[in-house]
């Protein structure tokens, strides 16, 4: 098992949605903000571009999220 760390990039493996942020598509590169106490990511920040200009916000994510 990997343990990640603040900083590390990580891909989304599948569509991210969320009620309060922008869709996070599928191989979408975002860097982690917050781990777990087992390292695992907990919350990563994307910046992406959308039909609505760049965006850059942070998303809660659960396993198999990101790898």
């Amino acid at each position: 098992m990997r343990r990640y760390q603040q900083g590390d990039k990580v891909t989304a493996r599948r569509m991210i949605a969320d009620m309060n942020v922008p869709e996070v598509p599928a191989g979408s590169v975002g860097t982690v903000v917050a781990t777990t106490v087992l390292g695992k990511p907990k919350k990563v920040h994307f910046a992406l571009k959308t039909a609505w200009g760049p965006k850059q916000f942070h998303v809660d994510v659960r396993r198999g999220d990101v790898d």
